[in-house]
């Protein structure tokens, strides 16, 4: 799939790098889109000589940031609906879940948002709990960016080190996507584990 991706990206010359622009807001919209594996490609390009490295840099950062903006207003909105009628669900989410994430936003939302970019099939949900929280959207997007520019930044390090080899570019990231999944689902694990601890406990006699 990724040698197809590579020569129809070629084969399109200069409108090519729209296609990585476009892969990287689809990741966070779509989180099965395999946006980073399509990212790499740039790191590729920009070792060899394809596209320049800055223009890169900057297609991927601008696709990542409009990606993050379209769920960060679907938070916006879910928020609004949930105003309009607390009464309601949505997508299977209560006013009370809703509720509960706007607090865990409010804490730590900074610091998810300054990492969502490495954090692969989540990333997408950080900027909808975002917006669903309220968060002002210039300081969420500017951590968005932020984040973006990093990974960006060290995919075209990723591209440089290994030489522009694509197979050995793709085989390191996606090792440290399992790695980062396996990471977020022991996370989740834990959380669920202390949850049903904390229901099963017997609540204190008056």
């Amino acid at each position: 799939m990724v040698e197809f991706i590579d020569q129809l990206i070629s084969s399109l010359g200069p409108l090519g790098l729209l296609v990585l622009g476009v892969a990287a807001a689809l990741e966070y919209v779509v989180p099965p889109f395999p946006g980073d594996t399509i990212t790499l490609l740039g790191g590729v390009y920009a070792v060899r000589g394809t596209q320049p490295w800055p223009l890169v840099f900057l297609v991927v950062t601008v696709g990542s940031v409009v990606g993050a903006a379209i769920n960060y207003w679907a938070g916006r909105w879910l928020a609004r609906r949930f105003d309009a009628h607390p009464e309601k669900s949505y997508f299977g989410i209560t006013h009370a879940r809703l509720e509960a994430v706007q607090a865990r936003m409010r804490r730590s939302g900074p610091w998810l948002l300054l990492a969502n970019r490495f954090l692969p099939g989540i990333r997408g949900l950080i900027f909808v709990a975002a917006g669903a929280a309220e968060m002002p959207r210039f300081n969420a997007l500017l951590l968005g960016a932020i984040s973006a520019m990093a990974h960006t930044a060290l995919v075209l390090a990723l591209g440089a080190a290994v030489g522009g080899n694509l197979e050995r570019l793709v085989t390191l990231v996606a090792r440290y996507q399992y790695a980062v999944e396996g990471l977020v689902v022991v996370g989740v694990l834990a959380v669920l584990v202390r949850m049903l601890a904390r229901r099963r406990t017997p609540a204190p006699e008056p």
